[in-house]
């Protein structure tokens, strides 16, 4: 199990420390230190952290519920293997919230906040050019998490923090094909001038444009 000892003992207790453990098994898990199938043991964390196993196991029952990990009870804990089908699921869901939210974010923006999710569509437009899958779900996720933030609404943000690490998860080794929209450079282009326009009619249409339902 490639995962490294924290540089500092990890001094929480209770439902905080489930948390820091949580964060650092996420974090291997995106990183792909903890690779795809790969098992885990919760006594092996325990002894690495220097920790009861309590906190551990209650780590990786959250990332199980978030699919992050399968529980095979009384054979195995592994990270668990992104399909193409998820993947396509995840992407399709995005898409539909990322239309509402791009919708009331053009309406509820600052001028700064605007000018911010203007650099980031530059930037998600050259990935695109460049048909790079790897800075473009990069991208795509922070766009996601600005237009939701900007948009103001409480319960789209509650979702983002739902969703946020399974999406991300899904993303790792996504690569899209040569045919999706989500490579049309010039969409991204067209959706930053209809921010800058505050066209949250056109906003919302570019969005959905880029994710159709299947």
């Amino acid at each position: 199990m490639p995962l490294d000892a924290p540089a500092e003992r990890l001094e929480a207790s209770g439902s905080a420390l489930a948390d820091d453990v949580y964060a650092l098994l996420a974090r291997a898990i995106l990183d792909g230190r903890l690779a795809p199938g790969e098992r885990i043991r919760d006594v092996e964390i325990a002894d690495l952290y220097g920790i009861s196993r309590t906190p551990v196991r209650e780590a990786i029952q959250r990332l199980a519920n978030q699919g992050l990990l399968e529980i095979a009870a009384h054979r195995y804990t592994r990270v668990t293997i992104p399909d193409d089908s998820s993947r396509a699921e995840a992407i399709e869901y995005i898409g539909q919230l990322s239309g509402v939210a791009a919708r009331l974010a053009v309406m509820r923006a600052t001028d700064e906040e605007l000018a911010e999710i203007s650099e980031i569509l530059d930037q998600v437009a050259v990935a695109a050019a460049d048909a790079d899958p790897r800075e473009l779900s990069t991208l795509m996720v922070a766009l996601f998490r600005r237009i939701t933030h900007v948009s103001r609404n409480r319960m789209l943000i509650q979702t983002l923090r739902e969703i946020h690490l399974p999406v991300a998860r899904l993303l790792v080794g996504w690569t899209p094909h040569p045919d999706d929209p989500i490579l049309r450079a010039d969409s991204f282009v067209r959706l930053r001038d209809a921010f800058l326009a505050r066209d949250a009619d056109e906003a919302e249409r570019i969005v959905r444009e880029q994710h159709p339902l299947a």
